[in-house]
């Protein structure tokens, strides 16, 4: 039996997102699992405003998420120290619909490390530290495991299915 996975990440801000989803969808499709990127999702947003076109977004990949029993998400850090916002609530929509969730990252630096080498060390917030690569709220639920790669975070996860 295959198993459905949606793929998350600030990947679709790619210039050749749609190329580079396919060949996420192929990677799985090596392990037994059938990938879903979120641009599967033939959206016509050229008729409606950028709100309905949001809507309609958020509308489809929950609805992708929902037919998916597993999640594997990109969690590099996009545009700061942290994962994609985006992917984050995804992250937390398939947990909460008991799916099976996964992580990748390159950077496996801790996110202590990243804030304070960054413009933020500075600022009036404390910095969360527990020995993770990102928030704790993301990496609870794989029990703080982070994968190098989304190869091995697909090989890992098609382990699970077995």
């Amino acid at each position: 039996m295959a198993y459905n996975v949606y793929l998350a990440g600030p990947d679709v801000f790619l210039d050749n997102a749609i190329e580079h989803g396919e060949k996420l969808k192929l990677l799985c499709s090596k392990h037994g699992l059938i990938g879903h990127f979120p641009l599967d999702n033939k959206l016509d947003l050229s008729a409606n405003g950028k709100h309905s076109n949001a809507s309609s977004i958020y509308n489809s990949n929950t609805k992708l998420i929902d037919m998916c029993d597993a999640l594997i998400a990109n969690i590099e850090p996009f545009r700061g120290v942290s994962a994609d916002p985006g992917t984050a609530f995804e992250i937390g929509y398939a947990v909460a619909k008991n799916k099976l969730v996964s992580l990748y990252t390159s950077n496996l630096n801790f996110y202590k490390h990243r804030v304070g080498t960054s413009n933020y060390k500075n600022d009036k917030w404390n910095i969360e530290d527990f020995d993770m690569v990102d928030n704790l709220m993301l990496l609870a639920p794989t029990n703080n495991v982070v994968y190098e790669s989304f190869e091995k975070a697909v090989i890992e996860l098609a382990k699970r299915f077995i």
